[in-house]
């Protein structure tokens, strides 16, 4: 009876294995690599828990991209690129993450993964490091063959536009929007007064006294100032006339006054380490007075007269608007739809029609009149508006014609087959 049995599990064992070769053939051949029809299934199960899988994506589409990726590995390997592995395998976990939180608890996303598409979590993230380690290497590869060999023209631009101005829809209804800035600045005296305090400052620096001793004593000196160790920071980290005055400075060295929007300082340079620098400093705040804030608004008062009286906004802004990009425009900042108003002033604009103006608005330091100026019309957007647009259209058109015309120059000297069958779709 135990002979009997034993033969019985042998027949089957056998019979398995032919009947996984049977199913799990070669279908096409890429140089020395094969893609096996488990390997398609695989991809298409992998592709549906990725959410990536549509009608309109067949198993012929799946094999061609297959086969290309293949290529494409081959001439990576060949040229020797590589890819950050660590940062791969945490990209893919990351597109883990994001799928299972759809699920109330990790094991009812293992479950549903099991059940409906026959894969485990580890063969769907092994998937996303194929996929992002193929993308990141053909990036490379094509950043190489083919970016470096695109050039296009503004002829070429401006023949896409011409060519195409029909298809492109139409730029929305938006409005014109206006305004009158005026900050609240620090007044003359207020400046000077903060000056001579820093200068009395610089004058015990410059007699011999410590710069620590003076930062542990700095309410000597009167109010508002402060100051102390800021660490090290590279460039394009301090505002620009405080970083170049620190940076120039020696070790041990101690600068002039300074001054910025924060208001005085005085800066000691404490080391350098490469590129990096640490600096001390003392500070003399500019505080706005009520004074300061009521000679902005007593400004203000003047204007919105002014308007109400009939004179012209746009003449107005152009004589007293401290924003210089928008005044000499007649206080023009722009063309909004109103979903896209800017966040600061969404709420006083939703509430003007055409050609009204706002009342006097406070916002931080800067006093605003808005003007809804006119609404325009629908229209074809011009060539300078979307040229940008353009430009990336016509540059990527480009890139595809190039690359597909590599791929079949890669494909053509590599040895690829295909096998279909009449149950291949």
């Amino acid at each position: 009876m135990k002979k009997y049995q034993i033969l019985t599990i042998v027949i089957l064992l056998i019979t398995g294995f032919l009947q996984a070769e049977v199913l799990d053939r070669i279908i096409a051949k890429v140089g020395r690599d094969i893609i096996l029809e488990s390997e398609l299934e695989t991809r298409k199960q992998q592709l549906k828990a990725a959410e990536m899988l549509t009608d309109e994506i067949h198993e012929v589409d799946i094999l061609n991209e297959m086969i290309e990726s293949k290529i494409i590995l081959q001439k990576a390997r060949s040229e020797q690129y590589e890819v950050d592995e660590l940062e791969i395998n945490n990209l893919a976990q990351e597109q883990i993450n994001r799928i299972s939180q759809d699920f109330q608890n990790y094991a009812d996303f293992e479950k549903v993964l099991m059940d409906e598409m026959g894969l485990t979590v580890p063969e769907l993230k092994e998937f996303y490091i194929e996929m992002i380690t193929e993308q990141r290497l053909k990036d490379q590869i094509i950043s190489s063959e083919i970016k470096t060999k695109v050039h296009i023209t503004e002829a070429e631009i401006e023949e896409y536009f011409n060519e195409h101005q029909s298809e492109i829809p139409l730029k929305p209804a938006h409005d014109q929007i206006g305004m009158i800035i005026r900050e609240i600045k620090v007044s003359k005296d207020t400046r000077e007064k903060a000056l001579k305090e820093m200068n009395r400052i610089k004058d015990s620096l410059d007699e011999g006294e410590d710069f620590s001793s003076i930062l542990n004593h700095l309410s000597d000196f009167g109010e508002n100032i402060s100051g102390g160790d800021l660490g090290f920071f590279g460039k394009g980290k301090m505002i620009k006339s405080f970083e170049e005055a620190a940076f120039s400075l020696r070790p041990g060295e101690v600068s002039e006054i300074v001054e910025t929007m924060f208001g005085f300082h005085i800066i000691k340079m404490e080391e350098r380490r490469d590129d990096e620098i640490r600096v001390t400093h003392i500070l003399k705040e500019l505080e706005i007075t009520e004074e300061d804030i009521l000679r902005t608004k007593e400004l203000m008062d003047i204007i919105l007269e002014k308007l109400r009286a009939g004179e012209d906004f746009h003449k107005l802004a152009r004589e007293y608007s401290e924003d210089d990009s928008s005044a000499v425009q007649g206080g023009i900042i722009g063309e909004f739809v109103p979903e896209e108003y800017p966040e600061l002033f969404k709420e006083y604009l939703n509430k003007l029609d055409y050609g009204e103006y706002s009342d006097i608005i406070r916002e931080g330091n800067n006093y605003y009149i808005l003007k809804k100026i006119r609404k325009i019309d629908e229209q074809p957007y011009t060539y300078e508006e979307i040229y940008d647009r353009l430009k990336k259209i016509v540059l990527s058109q480009k890139e595809v014609n190039i690359y597909e015309n590599w791929i079949e120059e890669l494909i053509s000297e590599s040895y690829v087959e295909i096998y279909l069958d009449n149950n291949f779709e």
